[in-house]
């Protein structure tokens, strides 16, 4: 009940933001709206489908952007990245989470359809959640980190990274988000990808996937530089059963079981084209080409990877709890965790991380541990979180 209620609240400040809108940024959301949600090739009305459309995978809102225009992309063209190495550690109470899929038509991408509120507060949000660019200066305002990161400066070079990211459901109300995330970053360029609880984005409080972008080349080109999921052009989706902000229909718990899901970003070294593979397939959902970025930016490589756990609140609101909610262990079945977090050096060889340091920008609410490289299959380990109730003022 308490829930619903905040949500009506946010709603209602939401609806006032509305209200308060100019004409000319009324009229500017209303094209945006119509842009992002692209006529529908198939009817899913019903159920948990009923805010996704089946897009025309030509007509999707990547080719919207000024750079893709004359593209030669076509479907089918992601099987060449096509595979991966799967991990089964059922024995140690680790499994594979999965997520919902939408079996939409070949030829054709899911995309969930924004609501005029949806959209407000996502740029509302990703104004802020952009400002999180050098990892040496988090100083947002109610924007808050516990991670594991690589030396940060320019003579590092990466051809991206990945992670197997426990799978967790925080309690987030309002304006409020909780994740746990990787990202790659060449600046002022940077992608993040993982699972989000963010009611104000999704309007619901279920743990969802979430890419988010920052690309700065994309301020001269639309006036926008940042976005999260398909909301700015540029991410092509190529994949038709998999939404990049997919349900997730198991969570970890405190003691086990753990559920875990892989997340790869890698930079082709031929086409430079930035692909995003998930799952404990690596099943390719979609990539980014690197004319999109700017230079440098991610027209080279990166020269920053970090994994770990994210938090927002509003002004004068306390943070949600971050990760499994609760006192940091250094045990995987009690704490969140990002389990083989991997480099992909200047070679292409994927390799644990070097030289990591354990980052928190409020040490004393939001805790990080880097565990380093144990033996067996969880490899390089590191672990977040905070407990609920005592996360402190944004």
């Amino acid at each position: 009940m308490k829930s619903k209620i905040v949500l009506l609240l946010l709603y209602s400040l939401l609806c006032q933001r509305v209200k308060s809108l100019s004409p000319e940024e009324d009229l500017e959301i209303e094209e945006e709206l119509k842009r992002l949600n692209k006529p529908a090739n198939q009817d899913n009305s019903d159920g948990v489908w009923r805010h996704y459309d089946c897009v025309d995978f030509y007509k999707q809102p990547a080719f919207d952007h000024p750079l893709l225009k004359n593209h030669s992309f076509h479907f089918g063209f992601f099987v060449l990245r096509e595979g991966g190495t799967k991990k089964d550690l059922s024995a140690r109470g680790i499994n594979s989470a999965t997520i919902k899929r939408l079996d939409c038509p070949t030829g054709t991408i899911p995309i969930r359809r924004t609501s005029k509120e949806e959209l407000i507060a996502a740029k509302m949000q990703a104004k802020v959640h952009a400002q999180h660019s050098d990892p040496n200066t988090v100083d947002v305002h109610g924007l808050h980190l516990a991670i594991v990161r690589t030396e940060f400066g320019p003579l590092k070079k990466y051809n991206g990274g990945g992670m197997f990211s426990s799978v967790e459901v925080p309690k987030a109300s309002g304006a409020q988000y909780s994740a746990g995330q990787m990202k790659i970053e060449n600046i002022p360029d940077f992608i993040q990808a993982g699972w989000m609880v963010n009611p104000s984005l999704y309007s619901d409080n279920q743990t969802r996937g979430f890419i988010f972008q920052k690309a700065m080349a994309d301020l001269l080109q639309m006036g926008n530089s940042s976005c999260f999921n398909v909301q700015c052009p540029g991410f092509i989706l190529v994949r038709s059963n998999h939404p990049v902000d997919a349900i997730f229909e198991a969570h970890s718990h405190r003691g086990g079981p753990v559920y875990t899901y892989n997340y790869f970003i890698y930079r082709d070294p031929t086409s430079g084209l930035w692909w995003l593979q998930l799952g404990e397939d690596s099943i390719v959902v979609g990539f980014r080409p690197k004319k999109i970025f700017s230079g440098p930016g991610f027209q080279d490589l990166a020269t920053y990877l970090e994994w770990g756990g994210q938090t927002y609140s509003p002004p004068e609101v306390k943070s949600p709890p971050m990760g499994r909610g609760d006192f940091l262990t250094s045990d995987v079945k009690l704490t969140a965790s990002c389990q083989d977090i991997t480099t992909i050096t200047e070679a292409h060889e994927g390799v644990p991380p070097a030289d990591t340091q354990a980052y928190s920008d409020r040490e004393k609410y939001h805790w990080a541990l880097d565990r380093g490289y144990l033996k067996g299959p969880l490899k390089h380990v590191m672990l977040f979180g905070s407990p609920s109730g005592a996360t402190g003022w944004a």
